[in-house]
């Protein structure tokens, strides 16, 4: 009996020590298991950190790029952006050039003074003032002859053909000082080169050129060539009044500007049997008499009504 319980003892002891034994290894596989882990867990962690720092600096280098790449590569310039520049520099010229007519306009206007001249005094009283003798008015005109020459004698036929020949001079210098050619007169009409320069030339203001018109053409008769452009029912015109009838619009001058050489036209007022008549003339050089009436300076048109 005490064999038997002293084996019983034995069997207890040893399934003790072995339950003992093995939960002492559970708890060493658990503690490494979870080190293990944690050291997994923190290399992940570390490898994340390390990625995104070198996706972020990929990024980085990218953007650099691109933004280099935009800064020295041509963009081509779009449709729209020509149109609207064009449209500016248009806009930038025509300001320009009405500028430079009001400065023209203001310098034309401004009249440079009048300086008398003032003799010194003490010249005036050391000097004696020569008047010239009274004469008549018919003889003025001949020059004095020189003193040498009027001693010496001379036949009377050479005399008279020497004075002569000098009135004739001065009468000549007289004339063209009195009336210039450049000014039109009612007697005979101006001619196209004249008118044209005179009203629509380049030194000559815009905004001056039917005031210039009404002073010395308006009114005047003229009889000139041109090139029958074309022949339109009339509609409406501000100077024609007519209720029927037809424009003919004529190239008569080429005036050069600033910028461009444009051509002048004749606009004429033309009555159904006037238009029969200048149809066979279409697109050739023709002559036309008419009197002038109205000016477009801007159109660069002057009208014209047929003289029958």
């Amino acid at each position: 009996m005490g064999y038997f319980c002293c084996f019983l003892i034995i069997i207890i002891l040893v399934i003790a020590v072995t339950l003992f034994s093995k939960e002492e290894k559970e708890l060493t596989s658990h503690g490494e298991s979870d080190e293990s882990d944690e050291s997994e867990d923190l290399r992940s962690r570390q490898a994340e950190r390390l990625a995104e720092r070198m996706s972020k600096r990929r990024s980085a280098q990218y953007q650099r790029g691109a933004e280099k790449q935009r800064d020295h590569s041509t963009v081509p310039p779009k449709l729209s952006d020509i149109k609207s520049s064009l449209e500016e520099e248009k806009q930038r010229l025509t300001k320009l050039k009405r500028v430079q007519e009001e400065l023209e306009l203001e310098r034309s206007e401004i009249q440079e003074p009048e300086v008398e001249y003032a003799p010194d005094e003490d010249l005036v009283s050391t000097e004696q003032a020569v008047e010239p003798p009274e004469s008549d008015p018919g003889v003025s005109l001949v020059e004095a002859v020189p003193l040498l020459e009027a001693l010496t004698p001379m036949p009377p036929e050479v005399l008279d053909e020497v004075v002569e020949e000098q009135v004739v001079d001065v009468d000549d210098e007289a004339v063209e000082q009195s009336s210039p050619e450049e000014k039109p007169t009612d007697d005979a009409s101006a001619t196209v080169e004249l008118f044209c320069k005179t009203c629509m030339g380049e030194e000559v203001v815009s905004y001056d050129s039917e005031q210039i018109f009404k002073d010395q053409f308006e009114g005047q008769p003229v009889a000139w060539n041109g090139l029958l452009k074309s022949i339109d029912r009339l509609s409406y015109d501000r100077h024609f009044k007519a209720e029927n009838g037809f424009l003919a619009t004529l190239e008569i001058f080429e005036i050069k500007g600033r910028y461009d050489t444009r051509p002048v036209l004749a606009v004429v007022l033309l009555t159904p049997e006037q238009k029969a008549a200048w149809e066979p003339s279409l697109k050739q050089e023709m002559a036309f008499r008419g009197t002038l009436f109205a000016l477009d300076a801007f159109g660069k048109k002057v009208y014209v009504t047929l003289r029958v």
